[in-house]
């Protein structure tokens, strides 16, 4: 009894491993925004800026300003800047625009101080 069972599990492990598992999209089917944020007097990096593309995939500049967010599908999308306290709204809150298969678009993003 116990090599029919183990027969059994072998059999359903091996089937399973011939299906595969779920198919996950290779990295090309999606595209990357980066850039930097900046004090438009100054040029001097601006920390703490949260970067919002299609209000799911988000970002938070470093020290040095600059921000990644990966993954992003491709098509349209719309970029929303949120900067810290001390810094206005940006002459433009939303970017919008489209990417395509594997493309890296840089969106840097002039701040202005209250």
């Amino acid at each position: 009894m116990t090599r029919a069972r183990f027969a059994v599990l072998v059999l359903a492990t091996s089937l399973l491993a011939a299906c595969g598992g779920p198919a996950v999209p290779p990295a090309m089917n999606y595209a990357t925004i980066r850039g930097r944020a900046y004090d438009s007097a100054t040029n001097a990096p601006v920390a703490g800026v949260q970067v919002v593309v299609d209000t799911i995939l988000t970002a938070t500049t470093g020290s040095d300003g600059t921000y990644r967010i990966a993954n992003v599908p491709i098509g349209q999308y719309s970029l929303v800047v949120q900067p810290p306290q001390g810094y206005g709204a940006p002459s433009q809150p939303a970017y919008n625009g489209s990417v395509s298969s594997g493309e890296t678009v840089s969106i840097d993003i002039p701040l202005t101080k209250q």
